[in-house]
């Protein structure tokens, strides 16, 4: 997110219903497509599909908690394959030093600029300025419901891409410490899943994973959550295991994430 939230909404001028309109405008498909995609191309892109994801609002108010719209914004869920084999999932890890998010790993995405035409337009330059992918060679395929985040007051629109001609990518900005194409292979290992909750709190739960000693929890955890079930991809597990404590999994993790209970209130 290279913008400044206040800048976004004070000058932008961006409409919350026109930018929710084109939410529902599907990209042009390509003429081809891995085999191991199509079923959740497919079931993303149908009016009908309930994209089920944990915890998450999908009705988006006309004012926020704090009097204000919720804030245009987009995500780039970028898919692709290693060494054309195994499936891949492009995330970024927040750096710890930051003021919002801070630790958390996320998707490549960010506010919407006065200049970005829709949804996939936003979802590809903040892509390309976090990560230096070059957007020429991603396909958008889907443009999903948006989610509405209330503790930050943001309309988020998820948009599913393949990266039909990969490149090196890196951190281009001070915002993130690492990006990775995460084997799918290992966010549906049932060892590396796990379900959090909140002591005292019986009405917050979330799934969450583990990248290689990270925890990928909250919003980015309900998304890849959903989208592994919807595409089939998903291995048996218990997901009524005990569950572990948000705080105490954040604490053992390699996030350096500063949150505290005052934060999620």
């Amino acid at each position: 997110m290279t913008s400044s939230p206040d800048a976004l909404h004070h000058n932008s001028g961006v409409s919350l219903g026109d930018w929710l309109a084109e939410g529902r405008r599907q990209p042009e498909l390509p003429t081809s497509l891995p085999e191991w995609l199509e079923p959740l191309v497919d079931r993303v892109r149908r009016p009908e599909t309930d994209v089920r994801i944990h915890g998450m609002n999908r009705t988006v108010p006309e004012l926020g908690p704090d009097g204000t719209p919720p804030r245009p914004s987009a995500v780039l869920v970028l898919l692709g394959e290693e060494q054309g084999q195994d499936p891949t999932l492009m995330l970024t890890h927040r750096t710890p030093t930051l003021r919002s998010h801070s630790g958390q790993i996320a998707f490549p995405g960010g506010h919407r600029e006065p200049t970005d035409a829709d949804p996939v337009a936003t979802a590809l330059r903040e892509a390309t300025e976090e990560t230096g992918l070059d957007a020429a060679g991603v396909d958008p395929l889907a443009v999903m419901d948006p989610l509405y985040i209330d503790r930050t007051n943001h309309a988020v629109i998820p948009v599913l891409g393949y990266w039909r001609k990969p490149v090196p990518v890196a951190p281009m900005t001070a915002e993130s410490d690492w990006v990775r194409n995460v084997p799918v292979a290992e966010l549906v290992d049932p060892e590396r899943r796990m379900r959090l909750g909140l002591s005292g709190v019986d009405v917050w739960k979330s799934p969450a994973f583990d990248v290689d000693g990270y925890l990928l929890w909250g919003f980015t955890g309900a998304l890849v959550d959903g989208l592994l079930k919807l595409g089939g991809w998903e291995r048996p597990w218990v997901e009524t295991a005990p569950e572990l404590d948000l705080f105490d999994a954040i604490a053992k993790s390699r996030n350096g994430e500063n949150l505290t209970p005052e934060d999620l209130r």
